[in-house]
């Protein structure tokens, strides 16, 4: 796993009488990403199956309106199914208490309270399996109850476990559960079995597994016996139910607990810290204002400088519940930094530097006073507009913390030393929009990232020149040119970072694809590899520059391969539709998932087992496939065999045509895709629905693919992420590439 950006101790101020390092206040500058208090890593866990019968949840149902009066609806416990533990936490006390109805899912039942609960109001609250311990301990309930009814298994199953009755059965049934030696006991006794009996025991053949469905096996089996068989024949040892690696965010205090372990000054653990001012959220950045709980009277922030970025689409957020607001305005100063408008119609983007003195604020507060005067959200909020996000987080970053002591004479003031990519993108603007030491704007993370060397270096218009965009591989540059702009800035090639630069004079489209006639020629320097292997969060791809349209990955991207690379384990199974060259594949392989890559042209993927080899995936033959031919085809096909998968992606190109030379398009057909696709997620499994097509609004996308669950009876999976761009594509209005990730039922 590749080390995440680390937080920093700019400076400390004693809060107690004490000496160790437990007495102090902390100026701390912390990273996007990092919570304060942060979560245990739990093992990985199989997701269980939900029994049929529960009570429905209630939805919070709340509405987002565009400016074209569209409306789409969403579950407030949708969006909040992606968040910690710590974050529900934080979100509750900002918004107050969530319904009583998703609130009791996750709480635990004390001993003392399980006599006083119904038997619906329990099986409410807990799993199946919590359900079934607790019926165990209390012994109030018979096999003849609701219960042992509701959760005896699937229909078909009774006959088989009721004892004294006298019931007819087929022989195949009983042959169905009977082990491999006691089937050739049996035809050693009685002869062959037919071949309709045969064929249970043959699942591997696509006859067997077309003819002889999943759910037919439920009806002749107990569940213990189905996932037997299930584990052994159909599905090569995977779990019915999805299953992922859990990912633990980085904290704050538990970098600090081991910093000061490190260094024989130990502290105290999470509940002894409270983070009072400055970047106290999970996507905040810059100096945060780390206290002892029990010494926050001690401490007083002389004042705090803040840097926002403003321009959200007139989307606004909301105040959180027991929000404290600075009543004495005065306290707050507001200047602009700087103001990008041009070329950008209705979505302006402005700097804004904001001071506050002698309050406890933090970067919400900044957040709530740049909407009062200027009317408009902080860039990439999600509280504003889950759906529309502009940017990867809230772009809020606190610059500066002056703090004194009440009871020593000590003060500390605390600076950091370069703003975020998120900011320095658009306020760096007025310096002349020249490359800065091999780079463009906004990129000095990527520049300095030793496992990263795959970027965008210019976003068109996002990056004030439409009709140009730059991408680094390594040392080569490919520059993609709509002639009919003028052509923008490149870095010289004796910066030291640059060695050839390819050019396309066209203006590209995933659906050209494979043409001959279109692709890059070496403008200057030296030519690349025919396969030059790049780097991305640690994993190696390979691309090629001038072979085709298309080198072989998509920049943009790179947040969700790293999603895959965190959060799959050997046991997740992976099927990429439109899988072109792979990279969503090797991703996930590099984290021991298994995959199917799915794509109609087989040039593409033949590109996928190389790359995997490169990075160290030895069993490609035993848990990898590349399956040539027509997505739609296969997705059907798949679906009647009985196939699984944890994750299906669909990440399709605008438009195309099929082998039965059948149209399709995004625009008009992504629901029939969806309908297509989502029957072949496992039970708390997730679809990725993911378009480039610029003529989409977020909103419109979100309702095509709402459609399509809807048509196969997946009305109640869940948008559990929406997924940004990465800083490197800066947009003007809603981006132009829309990545949502569904949860399926479980």
């Amino acid at each position: 796993a590749i080390a995440a950006e680390e937080p920093e101790i700019l400076g400390m101020v004693r809060v107690s009488e004490g000496e160790t390092a437990g007495s102090y206040a902390y100026l701390i500058n912390k990273p996007a990403g990092w919570s304060i208090v942060g979560s245990k890593k739990k093992p990985d866990k199989k997701i269980q199956k939900t029994t049929k019968g529960k009570k429905p949840t209630k939805s919070i149902t709340k509405k987002i309106q565009v400016e074209s009066g569209d409306f789409i609806e969403y579950d407030e416990r949708d969006l909040l199914s992606v968040m910690t533990p710590e974050e529900i936490a934080q979100y509750e006390a900002d918004f107050g208490t969530l319904p009583k109805s998703s609130k009791r899912v996750r709480m635990k039942v004390k001993e003392e309270e399980k006599a006083n609960f119904e038997i619906e109001e329990l099986k409410t609250i807990l799993e199946p399996e919590e359900y079934a311990a607790l019926k165990g301990t209390t012994g109030v309930w018979g096999d003849d109850s609701e219960f042992a009814k509701e959760f005896s298994g699937p229909p078909g199953t009774e006959a088989l476990a009721t004892a004294g009755d006298v019931v007819e059965y087929d022989e195949l049934d009983m042959l169905a559960i009977m082990t491999p030696e006691e089937i050739a006991q049996y035809e050693k006794e009685n002869g062959p079995l037919s071949k309709s009996s045969k064929r249970v025991q043959v699942t591997a053949t696509e006859d067997a597994q077309v003819d002889f469905t999943a759910n037919e096996l439920k009806t002749v089996l107990t569940p213990e016996e189905y996932a037997k068989l299930h584990d052994s024949q159909i599905s090569g040892n995977e779990p019915e139910s999805a299953t992922f690696g859990r990912f633990s965010r980085p904290s704050v205090v538990g970098w600090l607990k081991d910093l000061k372990e490190a260094e024989g000054t130990p502290i105290r653990g999470a509940t002894y810290w409270r983070a009072i001012a400055g970047a106290t959220e999970v996507d905040d950045t810059g100096v945060v204002l780390l206290c002892p709980k029990d010494f926050i009277k001690n401490v007083f922030v002389d004042y705090a400088k803040y840097v926002a970025v403003v321009g959200n689409g007139k989307f606004l957020a909301a105040k959180p519940k027991n929000f404290k607001e600075i009543k004495d305005k005065g306290l707050i100063e507001m200047e602009i930094i700087s103001k990008v408008r041009k070329g950008r119609g209705d979505d302006i983007i402005i700097t804004v530097g904001v001071g506050i003195s002698e309050e406890f604020s933090t970067c919400t507060h900044v957040v709530h006073a740049c909407q009062e005067q200027l009317k408009d959200g902080v860039r990439g909020d999600p509280t504003a507009n889950p759906l529309d996000r502009r940017a990867p987080r809230r772009v809020v970053h606190c610059d500066a913390l002056s703090v004194s002591s009440l009871i020593h004479d000590e003060e500390i003031e605390a600076e950091t030393a370069f703003w975020p990519d998120e900011i320095s993108i658009v306020a760096d603007r007025r310096n002349g929009h020249d490359f800065l030491e091999g780079s463009f704007l906004g990129r000095s993370d990527l520049v300095d990232n030793p496992y990263t060397n795959a970027y965008r270096e210019i976003n068109g218009a996002g990056d004030g020149f439409e009709g140009w965009t730059v991408d680094r591989y390594d040392q080569w540059l490919l520059v993609q040119h709509d002639e009919r702009f003028p052509k923008g800035p490149l870095p010289s090639l004796h910066d030291g970072n640059t060695a050839g630069v390819y050019y396309l004079p066209a203006d590209p489209n995933r659906g050209n694809m494979g043409r001959d006639d279109v692709r890059p020629q070496l403008l200057e320097g030296q030519p690349a590899p025919e396969e030059l292997a790049i780097q991305e969060n640690g994993v190696i791809y390979t691309v090629n520059l001038d072979s085709d349209l298309s080198t072989g990955i998509f920049l943009d991207q790179r947040s969700q391969r790293a999603w895959l690379t965190r959060n799959c384990n050997k046991n997740t199974r992976v099927l990429n539709c439109f899988a072109h060259c792979g990279a969503f594949s090797v991703a996930a392989a590099t984290a021991g998932a298994s995959t199917v890559s799915l794509d109609l042209n087989k040039k593409w993927l033949d590109r996928v087992r190389p790359q995997m080899e490169l990075n160290g995936v030895t069993d490609f033959e035993e848990r990898h496939d590349c399956i040539y031919g027509d997505c739609f085809d296969w997705l059907t096909r798949l679906t009647k065999r009985g196939e699984m998968f944890d994750i299906v992606i669909l990440d399709p190109p605008s438009a195309s045509i099929g082998r039965k030379k059948k149209r399709w398009s995004v625009k008009n057909d992504m629901d029939e895709l969806v309908a297509l696709a989502a029957p072949l997620v496992k039970p708390g499994g997730l679809l990725w629905t993911t378009t480039n097509n610029a003529s989409i609004h977020p909103i419109k996308f979100a309702k095509m693919c709402m459609k399509g669950l809807e048509e196969v009876e997946l009305e109640d999976a869940k948008l559990e992420r929406v997924v940004p761009m990465p800083n490197d594509f800066p947009s003007i209005g809603p981006s132009n590439v829309k990545n949502l990730v569904w949860r399926m039922p479980e």
